[in-house]
């Protein structure tokens, strides 16, 4: 079982990806004078191949939304749009993440935000939802979708945002 956060909608939406990660050469890495995982000397793999990098390991838990997801989700919403949304709660993350709707809802359409449990069973397709409009939107409703020790947490949850 995974939990997953995606958000739906019937139009395109930008994809963010504020972790700061980029893919560079094994070569690359070797001129930077990047030291190689323990389990996986430079020597060992091709100088052409791709690795991820990242500064500070904690920019791995930055906001990421992208078209780039792995499960088949098309059974909890009608809306053609699908994009995962990712990142390890703080209250500034969560924030950036209420900015980027804010900035990004059209007016005359609906918004779906999911946090659903992957294999979960019987209960996959009956999850709680809650419809806030675009102006009473806060900080306070996102909070308890992602962060797992709020009081108000739910393991599968729906936010409708209307505009």
């Amino acid at each position: 079982m995974s939990s997953f956060v995606f958000l739906a909608t019937n139009y395109e939406m930008p994809e963010v990806d504020n972790t700061n990660a980029k893919y560079i050469t094994v070569k690359e890495a070797i001129d930077l004078g990047i030291k190689p995982h323990e389990l996986v000397p430079w020597e060992k793999m091709d100088p052409n191949a791709r690795i991820l990098y990242v500064e500070n390991e904690d920019d791995l838990n930055e906001l990421v939304i992208s078209k780039d997801y792995s499960y088949n989700v098309r059974e909890y919403t009608s809306y053609a749009f699908i994009y995962k949304v990712d990142f390890i709660f703080t209250e500034l993350r969560t924030m950036q993440f209420l900015e980027y709707l804010k900035a990004n809802i059209k007016e005359g359409q609906k918004l779906e935000i999911w946090r659903v449990w992957i294999g979960q069973g019987d209960d996959e397709l009956h999850i709680p939802y809650t419809r806030y409009s675009y102006e009473e939107l806060s900080l306070n409703h996102l909070i308890p979708l992602f962060n797992w020790e709020h009081e108000k947490f739910k393991l599968q949850n729906c936010l409708v945002i209307e505009r």
